[in-house]
């Protein structure tokens, strides 16, 4: 059985997907896929609808 946990953000939204999309982490970006925004400019997209 799988066990989740979530845990809010508790930093600002840009450098909470900084560290998400981190090239680094993520065989520079590959893994990285969106619906119904941009990773690029998520953050924007977040805070208008918020």
């Amino acid at each position: 059985m799988a066990y989740l946990k979530i845990f809010p953000i508790k930093v600002t939204d840009k450098k909470a997907l900084d560290y998400i999309t981190n090239p680094d982490k993520t065989d520079e970006k590959l893994l990285v896929s969106s619906f119904g925004c941009s990773p690029e400019t998520a953050d924007l997209e977040f805070s208008m609808t918020r």
